[in-house]
């Protein structure tokens, strides 16, 4: 049995972390159990130390879950944002409020001996991984591995099975009201580009995925960074043209730079 822990699974939300858990679970070759982070209670893990777990987002897991996990579980973890900053971002804690010292915080402090012992800790993209090497040095490259977002092979199949040879003059903007996705900025950018753009949020993802194909392209100029945001993937397999920012982290990785082709190649093997 594999145990996976997290804020939210696809159940409850489509957001970019959710799909790829789910993807993972999907491809478990061994029986799984989704926990919700907020309800596992250290009893539970103690009847279950000698399975493997695999924690995703776990802003909601308990201290004494994650000290019991430091101390008696063999598990990884798929590190999606910079839980050891109280904002989960760094560059969102800088604008609040002028600082971001949380690297040396209790917090930070045991979420970073969390990455540590996990068997794997699983990163988005280089940029991620070296930014926490660089606040943590002891997170070397023995056990951090980049994973990027995973997507499951029916999800490859359904972007590869829609049409993008019909695109209208459009540019998608996600309309999310996070502040890091930028929204402002990219209307501007629109705006000042005398671009015709469409605000996306709320669609089912199969929609969603429709309208990128149907797109010209996207605009996505996120305020910190945005560890390997999958709709910038997902708008590079639907051929859209894409306006980014040095923000979206992993933009300049190899695989990134390669062929749709290959692009595909990379992500089917991610599982």
């Amino acid at each position: 049995m594999i145990f996976f822990v997290a804020d939210l699974f696809v159940e409850q939300y489509e957001g970019g972390a959710e799909l790829t858990t789910e993807a993972l679970c999907q491809s478990s070759l061994l029986p799984i159990n989704k926990i919700i982070a907020s309800t596992l209670t250290v009893s539970f893990m103690k009847d279950y130390k000698d399975s493997f777990w695999v924690f995703g987002n776990f802003s909601n897991l308990s201290e004494d879950c994650l000290l019991y996990a430091i101390n008696e579980l063999k598990y990884s973890v798929l590190e999606y944002d910079y839980k050891y900053c109280l904002y989960r971002s760094p560059g969102k804690h800088i604008a609040a409020e002028g600082n971001c010292t949380c690297h040396d915080s209790r917090r930070g402090k045991i979420v970073s001996m969390f990455m540590k012992r996990s068997v794997i800790t699983w990163w988005m993209s280089e940029q991620q991984k070296e930014y926490y090497q660089s606040l943590y040095p002891f997170l070397d490259d023995s056990n951090n591995k980049v994973l990027s977002s995973v997507f499951s092979h029916e999800t490859l199949d359904y972007i590869e099975s829609l049409d993008t040879t019909n695109k209208n003059d459009k540019w998608v903007i996600i309309n999310s009201q996070s502040w890091i996705k930028g929204v402002q900025d990219a209307v501007k950018y629109a705006e000042e580009n005398n671009l015709e753009y469409e605000l996306l949020w709320g669609l089912e993802h199969k929609e969603f995925l429709k309208k990128l194909a149907a797109s010209r392209g996207l605009i996505f100029l996120p305020k910190a960074g945005d560890t390997c945001p999958r709709m910038v993937v997902e708008a590079k397999l639907l051929d859209c043209e894409l306006v980014l920012n040095d923000n979206v982290q992993h933009k300049d990785e190899d695989w990134f730079g390669a062929s749709k082709a290959e692009i595909v190649k990379y992500l089917m093997g991610r599982p």
